[in-house]
């Protein structure tokens, strides 16, 4: 997760969350932090992207759910008269909109409403121009002056190496 966290930008999420009572859970979601913060892994969306008093309090409330505990089905259920998405289960039905069952309607706000856009800024400007860096910088240490449209694997046509000389 830390190499990956320098080209991605990464919303850790909890599967099955279903299959935890609330205190495991919790106790769970406290490990993950731990473990996050113990291995400098960085997650979206990241403190120092916050550019005002309003983005500061907006990233804190999610900060403060993640890792975001989901359950998920694609089978409908009538509950009160409605079709809702949920699991069945003996108890009852775990519904996937439902805050108070998990935290998908959440995951799903940051991701696809309220942080769509920044999400593909920090993308662009941020992990794309570190690889594109990086190849550059490859690409320049191997003395063969190749172009950033080279393939990633590294395999040139010995002509075009020899052209850019």
């Amino acid at each position: 997760m830390k190499r990956l966290g320098k080209i991605v930008s990464i919303v850790p999420v909890i599967a099955k969350a279903d299959t935890l009572t609330l205190e495991e859970r919790h106790e769970f979601k406290q490990r993950i932090r731990h473990d996050l913060q113990a291995n400098g892994i960085r997650v979206y969306p990241q403190k120092e992207y916050d550019e005002d008093a309003e983005d500061r309090i907006l990233n804190d409330k999610i900060r403060e759910k993640i890792p975001f505990a989901v359950v998920g089905t694609d089978k409908e259920h009538q509950v009160n008269g409605n079709k809702v998405l949920g699991r069945k289960t003996k108890w009852g039905i775990i519904e996937v909109e439902n805050v108070a069952h998990c935290e998908f309607a959440n995951l799903r706000d940051l991701l696809i409403r309220s942080h769509l856009q920044d999400l593909k800024d920090v993308t662009h400007n941020i992990h794309y121009e570190i690889y594109r860096v990086r190849r550059l910088n490859e690409s320049n240490v191997n003395g063969l002056g190749l172009s950033p449209l080279t393939p990633v694997n590294g395999t040139v046509d010995k002509s075009d190496a020899e052209s850019n000389l």
